[in-house]
Formats: structure tokens, sequence, C-alpha cells
């Protein structure tokens, strides 16, 4: 996948219009947060959660609570950098829970990642998160992402991709 300079632009405004006041507020708690993990600023980004935190996602289950979870953007941005999180799209779901769709651009240079050294490879992983909130505070996330896609593109695993899948 060819290299896209990091996008530092959050969502655009307009992304926005179909969201409840209360929705673009969350939603700005979101991406404010991604600013923060885009600069590396770790011991800021506490502010945006919830003492109650919890993580969901079928591929990272060792990433329960907030304290655990935490360890995962801090590992990947010292990894893949540069950091560039940018969220695509929200949609708004009550006055308590947002759906994003987003990526992360990165480069493996920062250290081994499931026993392969820095190939210097370029990627971009998407994902689909469902977020939560509790007092204007992020309380859990569940994320689904194209790890798949990562791993081909550091050498962890070879992946035939096929044209038609039921042939």
């Amino acid at each position: 996948m060819p290299w896209k300079e990091p996008m530092r632009d959050q969502i655009e405004p307009s992304k926005l219009d179909h969201l409840t006041d209360q929705q673009k507020k969350i939603a700005q708690v979101w991406v404010d947060n991604q600013e923060t993990l885009n600069r590396g600023e770790f011991d800021k980004m506490d502010q945006y959660f919830h003492k109650d935190f919890t993580y969901g996602n079928p591929n990272r289950p060792d990433l329960g609570t907030y304290d655990q979870w935490k360890t995962s953007p801090v590992a990947l941005y010292k990894t893949f950098f540069p950091a560039a999180y940018k969220t695509i799209d929200i949609v708004g779901k009550g006055d308590d829970e947002i759906w994003i769709y987003a990526t992360h651009f990165c480069k493996h240079v920062g250290g081994p990642y499931m026993g392969i050294q820095p190939t210097g490879n370029e990627f971009q992983v998407f994902w689909f998160s469902i977020v939560k909130f509790k007092d204007d505070k992020i309380v859990h996330i569940f994320s689904i992402s194209d790890v798949l896609s990562m791993l081909q593109e550091i050498g962890v695993k070879e992946i035939v991709q096929p044209t038609d899948p039921y042939k």
C-alpha cells in the first residue's frame, strides 16, 4: 500500500452536521484524544477517559482495563512512527454513544512487532469503534480493525487475496 502523508487535521466539520449538540460534544472528546495520541502526549490522554473504562476487541482480549489498554497506543507510537490517527466519519447514537470509522497511518521503524524487526514498511490500518461515554468521558470502546492487512504489510504473514472466494 502506498504511503499517505499523515493527516493531522481531524474530521471535516461538515461530517458532523447530522449530530446533535451533545453528540458533537462527545465526538470532540474523541477527536481531541486522537490528536493527543498523534502528539505522543500520553500523560494528557487520561483526561478523556472515565475511571470505569473498559475495552473490547476480539483481536486484543488482553486490553480490558484502561491501564491495560493505554499500553497499546503508547507501544504503537514507539513502534510505528509517525503516528497519525484520523477519524474518517462519526455517527451518533443517543446522547452517550458515537460510532467511529477511523484510520491510523504509520511506518514500522521503532521496534520489533510480533518478532519482526523494523521493516520500514508504511501502511494504513482502518478500524471501526463503538465509543460509549459517561460524564462526557470515554467509558467503553469496542473496536474491530483490519489487523490482517497490517500483519501482511509488516511481513508477519503472507496473505493471498482471493478475487472470488466462492469459486
